[in-house]
């Protein structure tokens, strides 16, 4: 049977203050084509469906729409869909009775039996070709695990985990389906996986507390499919096929090389035949960056932006690029970002942020200076002492002579 397998939508993200609504659709579109062109029989969405906890009209309206049409154009599809750190368990569970009842399984919470233990039942789902009645496979889905699904004798995420999954490897070693592939889904940060570190857009708790060392999961998985780190990747050995599809569009500047798309799962009879491959998908807008590497003092950067394409009157941004501006900031430059909003509102781009790299450290820019030492400094030397060690060059004149007549004039106004 055939499986596609994508996670971290983050519908109703917004990004740099640009709503998203037609990226998200122009993915969905997408999506919905390879489902049909690819013949899948199952979908696996592996967490963070949503940007917050707490989505927007718009963004759960992009969703149920979607889940509608893939129903309406292919009868007898499967979807299985887990909760994310960024879902709400409960909210995203909300509706589960009734797509149920269309092939729409969701699992947003860690249900617990009787005896305390995570229920095993509750997470196995078999999946079939959808021209058959019968299963082909068996698919465990795991949602996002929180603090609270620890248990009293597991205080980690890699405990958890492990163990979790491990109980169900069991279960389903027991189970009337132990003769078919067992596939797992979950949403959780691997161990090895090349992660974003600059933005933190994966929200990864500091440390690596969340981290699981997949090396000592049970090696009976025929594939799992994770969700939570946005750069598509395998994990680990061949032996057992370990991916992040990754995000579907990008979450930060940081993510502006990741290639996108979706992982294509074919499971053939047995337990050893699983093929993997990339359905590459590209985003409706690009990042681009002015510069693409490093900085410019402003002066450059007001040259650069005389390259991007001009707008013409009747242009709308449908395709228009993510802007930022790295600027080498040697000496403060107030107006700037004026000059700049001015020219970019004649270009076809959608400005989100300008960074600036501030000058040279000081030598002594580590030392902690002393009370004393502190005192004994007139405002002016403070100023010169704050304007050196941000940007490296003495004081301007110019501001020189503008800090003494303002401290000269509040001196005045203070003896007044």
């Amino acid at each position: 049977m055939r499986i596609i397998h994508t996670a971290d939508w983050h519908l109703g993200n917004i990004f740099y203050r640009h709503r998203r609504e037609d990226e998200f659709q122009h993915f969905l579109d997408w999506l919905l084509q390879q489902l049909v062109q690819h013949d899948a029989d199952a979908l696996l969405v592996s967490g963070d469906v949503f940007e917050t906890s707490n989505p927007s009209a718009q963004a759960e309206e992009l969703y149920f729409d979607f889940l509608k049409r893939v129903v309406e154009r292919i009868p007898g599809l499967q979807i299985v869909i887990i909760a994310g750190n960024h879902d709400s368990a409960s909210r995203l569970e909300a509706s589960a009775t009734f797509l149920g009842m269309h092939n729409i399984y969701v699992r947003g919470m860690i249900r617990h039996d009787e005896k305390g233990k995570i229920s095993a039942e509750d997470m196995m789902i078999p999946l079939g070709r959808k021209d058959s009645t019968e299963a082909s496979c068996v698919c465990m889905a795991i949602p996002f695990m929180h603090p609270s699904d620890y248990g009293e004798d597991c205080r980690t995420m890699e405990k958890t985990m492990r163990d979790c999954m491990n109980q169900l490897i069991q279960y389903y070693k027991k189970s009337d389906y132990n003769t078919l592939p067992c596939i797992g889904m979950a949403h959780f940060y691997a161990g090895g996986a090349l992660i974003c570190e600059s933005e933190h857009s994966e929200r990864l708790s500091i440390g690596g507390q969340d981290l699981v060392n997949i090396e000592k999961l049970d090696r009976n998985w025929k594939y799992l499919a994770l969700g939570h780190i946005h750069r598509s990747q395998q994990i680990g050995n061949d032996d057992v096929p370990i991916y992040y599809s990754g995000s579907v569009l990008p979450m930060s500047f940081a993510e502006k090389h990741y290639k996108h798309g979706v992982k294509l799962v074919e499971i053939g009879d047995g337990k050893n035949n699983c093929v993997v491959s990339d359905l590459s998908y590209e985003p409706k807008r690009r990042l681009i960056s002015v510069p693409e590497r490093g900085t410019l003092t402003s002066s450059e950067i007001l040259s650069a932006l005389d390259f991007l394409p001009e707008r013409r009157e009747k242009d709308t941004d449908e395709n228009w690029p993510y802007l930022e501006i790295n600027l080498r900031e040697d000496r403060p430059i107030p107006e700037l970002l004026s000059e700049v909003t001015d020219v970019l509102s004649h270009k076809c781009v959608r400005f989100c942020r300008m960074t600036a790299v501030r000058g040279v450290k000081a030598e002594n820019d580590d030392n902690v200076m002393s009370l004393e030492r502190l005192r004994q400094f007139t405002p002016l030397e403070m100023a010169e002492n704050i304007y050196h060690n941000r940007y490296g060059t003495p004081l301007p004149e110019e501001l020189r002579t503008r800090f003494v007549e303002a401290v000269d004039k509040l001196e005045e106004n203070n003896k007044g």
